[in-house]
């Protein structure tokens, strides 16, 4: 172990030295979605550094490291843990995780793996199209971390990609905007079970164009005669999350008992993918449309009205995220999912709307 974590701390001195002199990193496990244990919950006193504590719990000055990844992991899914950005610098009443010696020594393998330099590879990436913004920010932070790995965003509707996986489409990480998908692609042998993970959510949203044709108000407007509604296809997950919507509101004293039949009766228009209900609503083709929250941030915010849809009669919808079985370049796929669960990649996904994977 000491060898080991000999080589690590000639690399995290280089680490240090360049966080100290530029914008802070937070230091991630590399998996931020698989759960650590920690053997103590430490709050750090008056005169502690990470040594310290690391000499004192772990007897060894050099595993300090596995004390921050399993901090910053925690930390993912309860900001009562602290977030370090620099292993030199903690403060007094910080809340740390200590992992057990198999857990830490594990941490340091898998922190020092993240530390050495990629192999460059071309990527390409399937993603949900309601992905696209964040993703296509993400991927420009992802190689410039790592000159020489490209990525190549493919962006559809998530039956299209799981369809395309189906067909031998190469390909090297798969974004599904629900599970369905996702186990489509299992069952096509393109996705190892159990290898997949959750890692953003997010909610449906009413949509109208700006200048509001149809009055809409609330909710139960959808089932005006004659208002031109637009879908996505239920084979879109976008499309089965609006009509579990519909299915939920007619059990609602709020909404009439044939509101979900009056509302399918206006629908003009099933789209293949969330994109083109938003493009269509904003551009007048239809009245209304069901898009994602995420859809509406930024550029669509200001082309299109909202009516929120509360969260008894919401969906949340769940993305996971898997390396392609058959990539050929498994190792470089794998660091681009490692980046898209860890808390850079999760507020670069707040950042567009979505609902981190840690919130409860």
């Amino acid at each position: 172990m000491n060898k080991r974590i000999a080589i690590l701390f000639n690399c995290w001195i280089v680490i240090s030295l360049l966080l100290a002199a530029l914008a802070p990193v937070v230091l991630a496990a590399p998996r931020a979605q698989d759960a650590v244990t920690c053997a103590e919950e430490y709050t750090v006193q008056a005169d502690d550094w990470l040594s310290k504590i690391s000499e004192k719990l772990l007897g060894d000055v050099l595993a300090y490291p596995a004390i921050a990844a399993a901090t910053n992991q925690k930390h993912a899914a309860d900001a009562t843990f602290a977030e370090i950005t620099n292993p030199d610098v903690i403060e007094v009443g910080w809340k740390l995780c200590v992992p057990g010696a198999e857990e830490a020594q594990a941490l340091l393998d898998s922190t020092a793996a993240a530390m050495a330099p990629l192999e460059p590879a071309d990527l390409n990436v399937f993603a949900a199209a309601s992905l696209t913004e964040a993703f296509n920010e993400m991927g420009q932070t992802f190689s410039a971390e790592h000159p020489g790995v490209t990525l190549t965003f493919n962006f559809a509707g998530s039956q299209q990609l799981a369809q395309q996986l189906g067909q031998a489409a190469p390909a090297d990480v798969f974004a599904s905007a629900n599970k369905t998908q996702m186990q489509v692609a299992i069952d096509a042998g393109r996705i190892i079970s159990g290898t997949q993970k959750t890692f953003v959510r997010n909610r449906l949203v009413v949509i109208y164009p700006g200048d509001n044709p149809a009055g809409l108000t609330q909710l139960q407007d959808l089932a005006k005669p004659g208002l031109k509604l637009i879908l996505a296809a239920k084979e879109v997950p976008v499309g089965q999350y609006s009509l579990d919507f519909l299915g939920k509101a007619i059990t609602d004293t709020a909404f009439s008992p044939t509101y979900m039949d009056d509302v399918l009766k206006n629908v003009v228009s099933y789209e293949e993918n969330v994109r083109s209900v938003l493009t269509k609503v904003s551009l007048g083709e239809g009245d209304a449309g069901i898009v994602y929250t995420s859809d509406i941030i930024g550029e669509g915010a200001d082309k299109v009205g909202r009516l929120d849809i509360p969260d008894s009669l919401n969906t949340l919808a769940t993305y996971p995220i898997a390396v392609v079985s058959d990539s050929v370049a498994p190792t470089q796929a794998q660091a681009f999912v490692d980046y898209v669960l860890s808390p850079a990649g999760q507020a670069v996904l707040e950042k567009y709307g979505f609902i981190p994977a840690a919130a409860k």
